[in-house]
């Protein structure tokens, strides 16, 4: 379901493999499947949202629990190709502020870092 990828500049990317709802269920395997990834090692993470149709509670602390894990390490993370629905959502809370969110594709992300 979920899709680690490295890059060069030890850039990491995440993306998912078909649409889907972050919540719950989802939201406790992504957590499980990401903590077996070694993130730590990444200069950056750029998560690619689009196959992320809904994102809850849940699914928002996993992402704040990936981002808290890259901090100490002067690592970043970036969020791409997100719904506006989901950029709002995330305007709302105020987490544009926490995280780096890109217009564009991964491929520009990577290429502004």
């Amino acid at each position: 379901m979920f899709k680690f990828e490295l890059l060069k500049k030890s850039i990491g990317v995440i993306s998912l493999e078909k649409p889907v709802r972050i919540t719950g269920e989802t939201s406790a395997s992504f957590r499980k499947w990401y903590e077996s990834k070694d993130l730590a090692s990444c200069s950056a993470v750029i998560i690619d949202g689009n196959n992320i149709q809904f994102i809850d509670s849940m699914g928002i602390a996993a992402l704040i629990s990936i981002y808290k894990s890259l901090t100490p390490k002067g690592s970043n993370l970036h969020l791409v190709n997100l719904s506006p629905e989901i950029k709002k959502l995330l305007a709302t809370l105020r987490l544009d502020r926490l995280f780096q969110i890109h217009d564009g594709t991964v491929e520009e992300a990577v290429k502004s870092l």
